[in-house]
């Protein structure tokens, strides 16, 4: 049955029944060697076109009618289509010739005993270390007091030089230039603390000896053992340099204080001279002599946070090079007492601080006569 295009409607004698359209009759046509008819599907009729089957071979379980239906509308039977040429791989095989794998074979022999040679000397070299380990004698451990003993030993060169005999003597000395002899007699010391939370660095020279030692003797609660040093002998022209915060107790029992300096005069130098470093890892050096007048000063830090350093000279051609840092604020100062700077020695400051440091170099109230 014939449906119009436009509605669906249906076609009669050329003309929709529903919307009076008219419409060209169908033309119905079939290829050649085909035939048509019509089936009724739902109530419809539906167009079936029929191929013939030809020459083609019939297969086992399957008819004529099923074939036929399978017959694509291009006119190609699935069943008899063409199929894709299968390309078939060529692989070659290559044999290798017997003396070329046997030459190979020697090559990876002779890589093995090379490696062997190498490796074996060591292999015994650190079997060796481990039994030489093994049987060796432990290493000794040393306790706190062997410590301290082995830290006296450094005095050794010293002993000897301090007569015997003497008397009683006990002096406390603040960060400062000291000389034996001069500032506190000779003999042998006991040196300590003299308060809790000191920190004091202890730089000994005896130019006549040859001897140079350094202390860092702290009471802090955490290095309480190296708050002390027994048996030091200290003998004449001997310089202690301390620095830091606190106080140093010295106690002898053969003091020669009968030698002891009794003239003092007062310093001739009578001016203050003060140096202030603003910008930070800034460093001034003076030369004694030019800049800074030569004679004994205390060296006192009043802002700030820096360095103070110079360099005493000896009479043996030896140099001590002095240090410290220093601190300044309303409520601390640091200073160093009785600094002794002699012509053409260089004395540096250095800021360390985002804040001006400030040093102010005073004239000692007293220097000894034959300074």
């Amino acid at each position: 049955m014939q449906k119009c295009s436009l509605c669906g409607g249906r076609v009669v004698n050329g003309r929709c029944e529903e919307c009076g359209m008219p419409i060209p009759p169908e033309h119905t046509y079939t290829l050649r060697g085909e035939s048509a008819h019509y089936h009724r599907v739902n109530g419809e009729d539906v167009l079936h076109r029929v191929r013939p089957t030809g020459s083609r071979p019939k297969v086992d379980g399957y008819d004529e009618e099923e074939r036929t239906a399978h017959v694509h509308e291009s006119g190609t039977d699935r069943h008899n289509a063409p199929r894709p040429a299968v390309r078939t791989a060529r692989v070659e095989h290559h044999i290798e010739a017997p003396s070329r794998r046997r030459r190979s074979a020697n090559v990876a022999w002779l890589i093995i005993v090379v490696a062997l040679f190498l490796i074996l000397p060591m292999l015994q070299v650190l079997l060796q270390r481990e039994i030489f380990s093994s049987v060796s004698e432990p290493v000794p451990e040393f306790s706190e007091e062997q410590a301290i003993e082995a830290d006296s030993n450094a005095y050794d060169d010293l002993r000897g030089t301090v007569p015997a005999a003497g008397a009683d003597w006990d002096g406390d000395l603040t960060a400062g230039l000291y000389t034996v002899g001069q500032d506190l007699p000779e003999g042998t010391y006991t040196i300590q603390c003299a308060e809790s939370n000191t920190s004091i660095d202890l730089h000994i020279v005896s130019d006549e000896h040859g001897v140079e030692i350094y202390e860092d003797l702290s009471s802090n609660d955490y290095d309480a053992i190296d708050s002390e040093r027994d048996d030091v002998s200290l003998p004449t022209g001997t310089v202690l340099f301390l620095s830091g915060n606190g106080t140093l107790y010295f106690h002898s029992s053969n003091a020669q204080v009968d030698a002891l300096p009794t003239e003092t005069a007062p310093n001739p130098l009578v001016g203050d001279a003060a140096y202030t470093l603003s910008d930070s890892d800034e460093s001034l050096y003076l030369l004694v002599g030019e800049d800074i007048e030569p004679g004994v000063y205390d060296v006192t830090c009043t802002a700030g946070t820096g360095y103070f350093s110079f360099v005493l000279p000896m009479e043996n051609t030896r140099t001590m090079y002095c240090s410290a840092w220093l601190y300044g604020d309303p409520d601390y100062v640091d200073t160093l007492r009785h600094i002794t700077l002699t012509e053409d020695t260089e004395v540096t400051l250095s800021n360390y601080s985002d804040m001006d440091f400030t040093v102010t170099l005073t004239p000692s109230e007293t220097v000894y006569v034959h300074e």
